[in-house]
């Protein structure tokens, strides 16, 4: 009787080494590819979380401003920022303020806007 359970096999053509090669090859790509991607995700949400704070900051400095009853210059400080307002022109019919806004991670804008007097 002759035991068919206990015979070695042995394949010698190159086939199955080569392919599992391919496949281990193509996981690993994948697998580089998807933590590229989660990296990039995450710093787009830190520029969107940067921007969101910075239009935060302007909308507030902008309602500050018109509401103000003294001259500037203006020096704001809210939890997730600071702004700084000068007066770079004061025309007859509108002043031209320039912010300096940074939030509390470091990111800036200068941004200058008219408003009517």
């Amino acid at each position: 009787m002759k035991r068919y359970y206990l015979k070695k096999h042995s394949n010698e053509k190159g086939y199955i080494f080569p392919l599992t090669n391919f496949v281990i090859l193509l996981l690993l790509l994948l697998t580089f590819h998807q933590i590229n991607l989660l990296q990039s995700q995450k710093r787009i949400h830190q520029l969107n979380e940067e921007q969101y704070k910075l239009e935060w900051l302007y909308q507030k400095t902008y309602a500050s401003v018109l509401q103000a009853k003294e001259d500037p210059p203006y020096s704001y400080t809210f939890p997730d920022g600071t702004i700084d307002v000068i007066v770079t022109q004061n025309g007859q019919n509108s002043t031209i303020y320039q912010f300096k806004m940074t939030t509390d991670t470091g990111a800036y804008r200068h941004v200058n806007i008219a408003i009517p007097n």
